[in-house]
């Protein structure tokens, strides 16, 4: 779709749910776009309960309902085109969870470029909120790992450095978008060497063109004429976790994480060894049996024991 047809449906869906939920809204657009595909409302606060989403189609005219909770697709005819339609992806949002939900999936791929970086300090942004990752545990087990610090947009911009009036309206440029993105005061520009990208930031970068120029073009050329001590000047991972365990305060539920995942691979070690040393005594049992036979066979017909062992 052309820009004029886009923003017109949006605000005429926007309009229409607004007369069904109490809160509807849209995510800030990623800048430069020239074309653009589906529409993306978040709703919340549903005026009849529970939530029918065929009366929300009928409201909307939508020939078809794609269902897949919380995100509905739904197939609205096209005013320009007949017989074409428009994808509307309605995302019903918790009460509690409309005002993240919109944060996060503002700008686009924002959220994309800053979470490669933030990643090496053991941070993590995802659709919950900002989570902080311990080491000890990621690596056996990353669900587990994470504790939750916030999903109050503006604590997460002040912990991240990052200015929050630029982020509550539209970047004029990509570029803009992109400085925007390594004014984060944990930008790590090694994030983004190819060789250190996880497989999820490949398929990124093979798919998402904004985040692919970022990496290839953008990062080089700004290293090449930003100072190295910018970059020296950054904290460890170790003091960026103790910084959000105090400003969070999330240091007694790291503790009893940390203490709960310990305790239970102690006893899994345990009970691995346990069963280490039963197979052992198995194995003895086993070994001793047939020694026995074997003597009991050699005795019966005569034969010396020693020189009748069995095979294998």
């Amino acid at each position: 779709m052309d820009p004029e047809l886009y923003h017109g449906l949006l605000e005429k869906f926007r309009a229409q749910l607004a007369t069904l939920f109490d809160r509807v809204a849209s995510p800030i657009e990623a800048p430069e776009k020239t074309s653009f595909g589906d529409i993306d409302l978040l709703v919340s606060g549903p005026r009849t309960e529970p939530l029918d989403i065929q009366w929300v189609g009928q409201a909307l005219n939508a020939m078809r309902i794609l269902r897949c909770r919380p995100l509905y697709s739904l197939a609205v005819p096209r005013p320009d085109l007949e017989g074409s339609f428009v994808q509307l992806d309605v995302h019903v949002c918790k009460a509690e969870d409309f005002e993240w939900r919109l944060f996060h999936q503002s700008h686009g791929d924002l959220w994309n470029l800053i979470g490669s970086s933030i990643r090496w300090f053991g941070l993590t942004v995802n659709d919950t909120g900002l989570h902080l990752r311990i080491r000890e545990i990621e690596s056996k087990n990353r669900k587990k790992s994470m504790i939750f610090l916030t999903a109050d947009p503006n604590e997460v911009l002040d912990f991240l450095g990052l200015e929050k009036i630029a982020y509550q309206k539209p970047f004029d440029t990509v570029k803009d978008m992109y400085e925007f993105a390594c004014s984060c005061r944990l930008f790590w520009p090694e994030a983004y060497h190819k060789s250190d990208l996880k497989a999820n930031d490949r398929k990124r970068m093979a798919k998402r063109h904004l985040y692919e120029q970022f990496v290839e073009d953008f990062v080089p050329k700004r290293q090449s004429t930003v100072r190295s001590s910018e970059d020296a000047t950054k904290p460890s991972r170790e003091e960026v976790f103790a910084e959000a365990l105090e400003t969070f305060s999330k240091r007694e539920e790291f503790e009893t994480r940390l203490r709960e995942w310990r305790h239970e691979h102690d006893e899994l070690d345990r009970k691995h060894g346990t069963r280490e040393w039963r197979k052992e005594q198995a194995m003895e049992a086993i070994a001793y049996t047939d020694a026995w036979i074997n003597f009991l066979t050699c005795t019966t017909q005569g034969a010396d024991p020693k020189s009748n062992r069995r095979a294998g």
